[in-house]
C-alpha cells in the first residue's frame, strides 16, 4: 500500500506492488521502460518505506510492461551485486528451454540486470493453504518435474520453497530466485552461525545447516521440494518457522508428523512420499527428481483410476551417479574414539587428536564426523584446508579456520559479543593489534586499530595471541573443534600454533583434530619433530586409518548399490584387488564401471580386460593408480572381472540400469565363476545396451 500511495503521489501510471521471489520483495510494476526509470528514480529518492521493501534483499526487482507482453527487470545491488548478476545469468543461461523454471527474456536488455519472462500470477506463499488434495497432486507433479528439468541441466536451486514458485493465471507453475543456485555436483557448506546459514531454514535439508558434515547435492532439493509439499498439504512446514536454533535442531534431530496424519485428507501413498523426501539422511531420502515424478504420476494415475497397482515409494528411483554412502564403513571405532575425545576435551583432559593415512582413507570425512556431535553440545567447529601448491596468507589452515571463528562471534548478539571481546582483549594484550591487522573479522569484533608491531617478533607473539584467543572462546558451555587439515603441507607458522596448542595445560572446551597424509611426512619434514614430541602425550590421541578390509568393503559396496551384503560380495572381491580397500578409490571406479555417460561400459568378457577406452576413464575416475592396476590386476582378479563383465539386459534394484549392471555383476561373481564367453556379455548405461568387448567411447 505504501509503495501504490507514493507511485500514485508521484504520477507514475499503473504502479502497484506484487510479491516476487524467496524474499518476497516488492515490485515496482511499470507501464512503460520511461515508468520504469521513474520507479528507479523513485526507489533512489526513498531512503526507507517502499524503497526499503523493494530493494529487501541486496535487489531492487522490477516489472515491466510492452506491448502484448511484461518482463521482469532483476538487479543486483550491492558491492557485489555485479558478481551475483553474472552468478544468476549463468545460471539461467544453463536453464534455457527447461519447462517450469524462469526463463530468460532475449530483450530488452538492461546493463547491470537481469531481464526473466513474466509469468504473472503469484507465489505458492500466497494461496489459503492447505490445498485441495486433485490440486496439490497435480501441482506436484509438474513441480516435480520442473526441478527435474533443472537437474539434468546440472543445476542445484538450493532454495526451493514456496515464496519461490510463482503459479500463473492458467495454472502453470514457474520455479524462480536462481541467486543461490550452483552448478556444481556438490558442495559442502561451512559451519556458521545459526542465524546465518544460507537459505530459508524452514525448508532447508539437514547437510545445509554445514552440521552433518554431508556434502550438499541436489539430493538437498529433493528435501526442500518435501517441506514445500508439507506446507501445501498441511498448511505450516515440517517444522513450522521462527527461531533458527530450533528449526536448526529439528530438521537434524526431528521427524515431523507424517501429513495424512496432520490433515487427514492427504491420501496414504502421497504422504508417505512427502515423508521419503523428508529423510533426514541423503542416502535414505529419494535419489533423483526423476524418481519422484514416477511416483506422483503413479499416484495421480491411481486417483483417477482406483484400480490401479499398487504405488511403491522409491520403486523407479536411482542416481545418475553413485555417490559414497553417507554413513562411513568401517570406521565406527575411530569414530567412537573422536567422539571420546570430545567429551574429554570438554573436561580438560585432551588437547587434540591427529589422524594419519593414505589419499583417499577419509580422514576429512571422519573428522566431519564430529559436526552433529559438536552441534548437538552447542559448540562450533571450524576448519582450515593447507593448499599443496599454494602457501600465501588466504590458503593457510590456521588463518581459514580463525576468520571462520570471528565470523561466528560476530553472529553473536551484541551482549554476549561484548563479554567475548573483553575476554579476548584481556587475553591478547598488546598483541590485539596484531590480531586486527591480520583477521579482517577480529578487526571488526575488536574495534582495535591494526598494529603489527615489530616484524621480526611478528609470527611468534601471533601463535601466542592466537592461542590466548582459542583459550578466551573456547568453554564447556560453548565447545570448539578446530580441524586442520592436511597438515603435511603446513609450514612452520602455523605448525607452531598447533604445537602451542597440543604443548601447553587443555583448555577445557577445545579440541584441535589435525589430519594429515603419514606417506607424505619424512624425517625432514617440519610436522616430524612436532609428531614425535607429541608420542608419548597422554592428552594427545592418535588415530590412523587403514584401507577397509574386505567385510568393511562389501559393506560400503552394498549400501551404494543399495544391496544385500550377500549380493555385494561378489563384486566387491572383484575391485578389491584394484582399489586395495580405498575407499575413494572405489567409488571411482564402481563409476567407472557403471557410467552411463552417452554410450555404456564394455569390457572384453572372454579375457576379463577392460577395452581400452574405459581403461582411460577407470585410470581418471579410480585414482592415480586405478587404471595401473585394473591392467596389471592378479590373475585372479582378472579371471573373475570377465565375470564382471558380463552383465546382463535385465531389470535391477529400483530400476536403474547402471546400478543393476553392478549389482548382476555382484550376482555373477557371487555364483559358479564361469567364465563367459566373447560377446555373451552386455553392460547396460543410460546411452543403452553395448555389447561386451565393443567400444565405451573416448
Amino acid at each position: 500500500m505504501v509503495m501504490q500511495a507514493v507511485a500514485a503521489a508521484l504520477g507514475i501510471p499503473g504502479a502497484t506492488a506484487v510479491l516476487y521471489g524467496r524474499r518476497r520483495e516488492a515490485v515496482l510494476v511499470a507501464a512503460s521502460d520511461a515508468t520504469a526509470r521513474a520507479a528507479h528514480d523513485l526507489e533512489a529518492a526513498l531512503g526507507e518505506g517502499a524503497a526499503a521493501a523493494a530493494m529487501a534483499g541486496g535487489r531492487r526487482v522490477t516489472r515491466l510492461l510492452f506491448p502484448g507482453r511484461t518482463v521482469i527487470r532483476k538487479e543486483p545491488l550491492g558491492p557485489d551485486g555485479e558478481r551475483r548478476l553474472r552468478h544468476e545469468m549463468a545460471i539461467l543461461e544453463r536453464l534455457r528451454g527447461v519447462e517450469g523454471v524462469a526463463q530468460l527474456a532475449e530483450a530488452p536488455r538492461y546493463p547491470g540486470s537481469i531481464v526473466v519472462a513474466d509469468v504473472g500470477g503469484t507465489s505458492l506463499a500466497g494461496p489459503a493453504l492447505p490445498l485441495a488434495v486433485d490440486d496439490l497432486t497435480g501441482l506436484a507433479v509438474g513441480l516435480a518435474r520442473a526441478v527435474a528439468g533443472m537437474h539434468r541441466r546440472g543445476v542445484t536451486h538450493r532454495d526451493v520453497t514456496p515464496a519461490n514458485i510463482l503459479i500463473s493465471r492458467d495454472g502453470a507453475l514457474c520455479l524462480v530466485d536462481f541467486a543461490l543456485a550452483t552448478s556444481f555436483a556438490e558442495i559442502r557448506p561451512e559451519f556458521t552461525h545459526h542465524t546465518e546459514i544460507v537459505g530459508t531454514l524452514a525448508y532447508l535439508a539437514p547437510e545445509q545447516t554445514g552440521r552433518t558434515g554431508r556434502p550438499v547435492d541436489q539430493r538437498a532439493d529433493l528435501y526442500a521440494l518435501g517441506a514445500t509439499l508439507y506446507e501445501l498439504a498441511t498448511g505450516e512446514p515440517p517444522f513450522g518457522s521462527g527461531d533458527p536454533l530450533r528449526l536448526t535442531h529439528d530438521h537434524l534431530a526431528r521427524v515431523p508428523v507424517p501429513p495424512a496424519e496432520v490433515n487427514r485428507a492427504v491420501p496414504g501413498p502421497l504422504s508417505a512420499i512427502i515423508m521419503h523426501l523428508l529423510e533426514k539422511e541423503p542416502d535414505n531420502r529419494y535419489q533423483t527428481a526423476d524418481g519422484v515424478v514416477y511416483d506422483l504420476e503413479r499416484l495421480r494415475d491411481a486417483q483417477a483410476r482406483p484400480a490401479a497397482a499398487a504405488l511403491r515409494v522409491g520403486e523407479h528411483d536411482f542416481p545418475l551417479r553413485l555417490l559414497p554412502p553417507s554413513r562411513l564403513a568401517g570406521r565406527d571405532t575411530e569414530i567412537a574414539a573422536l567422539q571420546a575425545a570430545f567429551e574429554d576435551a570438554q573436561a580438560g583432559r585432551c588437547r587434540g587428536v591427529l589422524v594419519r593415512g593414505a589419499p583417499g582413507v577419509g580422514k576429512t570425512a571422519l573428522a566431519d564426523e564430529l559436526r552433529p556431535v559438536v552441534t548437538a553440545g552447542d559448540g562450533w567447529f571450524v576448519v582450515g584446508k593447507f593448499d599443496q601448491y599454494r602457501r600465501d596468507l588466504e590458503f593457510d589452515a590456521v588463518y581459514q579456520a580463525f576468520r571462520a571463528l570471528g565470523r561466528l562471534l560476530l553472529a553473536e548478539p551484541e551482549d554476549e559479543l561484548a563479554e567475548v571481546r573483553g575476554r579476548i582483549l584481556e587475553a591478547v594484550g598488546p598483541n590485539a593489534g596484531l590480531l586486527t591487522a591480520v583477521l579482517p573479522e577480529f578487526a571488526a569484533l575488536l574495534g582495535v586499530p591494526p598494529d603489527p608491531g615489530d616484524p621480526l617478533t611478528a609470527q611468534v607473539r601471533a601463535r601466542r595471541a592466537g592461542v590466548e584467543v582459542l583459550r578466551a572462546v573456547a568453554s564447556r558451555k560453548r565447545p570448539v573443534v578446530l580441524f586442520v587439515d592436511d597438515l603435511q603441507w603446513a609450514g612452520r607458522t602455523p605448525l607452531g600454533l598447533v604445537d602451542l596448542v597440543l604443548n601447553e595445560e587443555p583448555v577445557e572446551g577445545l579440541l584441535l583434530v589435525g589430519a594429515y597424509r603419514e606417506d607424505d611426512v619424512d624425517t625432514a619434514h617440519p610436522l616430524a619433530a612436532l609428531l614425535s614430541r607429541l608420542q608419548d602425550q597422554a592428552a594427545v590421541q592418535h588415530l590412523r586409518l587403514v584401507k577397509l578390509p574386505v567385510p568393511s568393503l562389501i559393506t560400503m559396496v552394498a549400501e551404494m548399490l543399495h544391496v544385500d551384503p550377500a549380493t555385494a560380495a561378489g563384486l566387491a572381491e572383484v575391485i578389491e584387488p584394484h582399489t586395495r580397500g580405498n575407499p575413494y578409490e572405489t567409488v571411482e571406479l564402481l563409476n567407472a564401471l557403471g557410467d552411463g555417460g552417452g554410450d555404456g561400459v564394455s569390457w572384453r568378457a572372454s579375457r576379463g580386460e577392460p577395452a581400452a577406452g574405459c581403461d582411460r576413464r577407470a585410470g581418471r575416475r579410480g585414482g592415480p593408480h586405478a587404471g595401473a592396476r585394473l591392467r596389471r590386476g592378479p590373475p585372479g582378479g582378472r579371471a573373475r572381472g570377465g565375470s564382471a563383465g558380463a552383465i546382463p539386459p535385465r531389470p535391477g534394484p529400483r530400476g536403474d540400469p547402471g546400478r543393476a549392471g553392478l549389482a548382476a555383476a555382484a550376482h555373477s561373481a557371487a555364483g559358479d565363476g564361469a567364465a563367459a564367453g566373447p560377446g555373451a556379455g552386455v553392460v547396460r548405461g543410460r546411452g543403452g545396451a553395448v555389447p561386451a568387448g565393443g567400444r565405451c567411447g573416448p
